[in-house]
C-alpha cells in the first residue's frame, strides 16, 4: 500500500524577473500592437480615400403639425 505522504506531484517551477525585463516585454508588445494599429489605420485611410465620393442626400425638414 501506499501512503498519503508518498504520492508525487508536480512542483510548480518559479522563475523570477527583473521588474526591468518585464517592463522591457511589456513596453515591446504595447509598441508592436501600436505599429501595427497604425499600419492598418493608414491602410484604412487609403481605401476610404480610394473610394468615389458619393453625393450627400439633401435632408428634408420634418412637416409641421396641423392643428
Amino acid at each position: 500500500m501506499t501512503s498519503k505522504n508518498d504520492t508525487k506531484t508536480a512542483v510548480k517551477p518559479t522563475v523570477r524577473r527583473s521588474p526591468d525585463e518585464t517592463s522591457a516585454a511589456a513596453l515591446h508588445i504595447i509598441n508592436t500592437e501600436l505599429a501595427a494599429r497604425n499600419k492598418k489605420t493608414a491602410m484604412l485611410k487609403a481605401l476610404r480615400l480610394a473610394q468615389e465620393p458619393t453625393e450627400a442626400k439633401p435632408v428634408k425638414k420634418a412637416a409641421a403639425k396641423k392643428k
